[in-house]
């Protein structure tokens, strides 16, 4: 079983944990990211009001990165941009560009 990897971001001037665990559904081929706050108990970080945000992606899409750290980091910036988009913003999320 792949092992997993923690590490913590600095986004917004906010410390987020990150938790990584490669290949978290076998069929699928899926990583899982863990974004957390690093404080208990939980406080808002900018991808989550709730300070827990959990997302799936596909391990080629993580293989292709530079390094886990730089598709978390470009991952956490995306789902900042989609959570202000939705919060009622005015960017248009399809000329997002792709994370890698």
């Amino acid at each position: 079983m792949p092992q997993e990897m923690t590490f913590t971001l600095t986004i917004d001037a906010q410390e987020i944990l990150v938790r990584y665990r490669p290949r978290y559904f076998i069929a699928a081929d899926y990583a899982h990211f863990k974004f957390t706050s690093p404080h208990t108990p939980l406080r808002r970080i900018p991808v989550s009001e709730t300070g827990y945000r959990s997302h799936f992606s596909p391990m080629h899409e993580v293989e292709a990165a530079p390094s886990v750290e730089e598709f978390a980091r470009a991952l956490a910036l995306a789902l900042l941009t989609s959570k202000k988009s939705n919060d009622g913003d005015t960017e248009d999320c399809s000329k997002q560009m792709d994370l890698f």
